[in-house]
């Protein structure tokens, strides 16, 4: 399976045409964000960059998967979202269920109320 960190490693790498450039905006070391790139090389069975001493340059293979690439990690950062989203209770759905007289006296009103400011809702017997 591919790991997101090396995918992000391959964006910047691809981005800044150099490994030394990509391994400053990234905070790590140039040599271990080579090795992540050679690993990641491997693993998919097919050379994304074309090297040269000082820079690198996509190849077509690199060019196509860049654009997946970034599909990837836009779909992996919704998805984060997404879970903060619903741990924060922001997104999600709400199912009420009551009984004539609840929503007379007001209760049902009350407790939406409260649910909208944040708050939570505490269930009577």
């Amino acid at each position: 399976m591919l790991d997101l960190r090396q995918i992000r490693y391959f964006v910047a790498v691809a981005e800044a045409g150099n490994v030394g450039r990509a391994a400053e905006q990234l905070h790590i070391s140039q040599s271990p964000l080579s090795r992540q790139i050679i690993q990641l090389e491997e693993q998919l069975g097919v050379t994304l960059f074309e090297r040269a001493k000082q820079r690198v340059h996509l190849n077509a293979e690199g060019r196509a998967f860049l654009a997946e690439a970034r599909a990837l990690l836009a779909n992996a950062a919704r998805l984060e979202e997404l879970g903060r989203s619903l741990a924060s209770g922001a997104t999600g759905s709400l199912a009420i269920g009551y009984v004539e007289g609840a929503v007379h006296s007001g209760l049902v009103a009350d407790m939406l109320k409260d649910f909208r400011r944040g708050g939570r809702i505490s269930i009577c017997n």
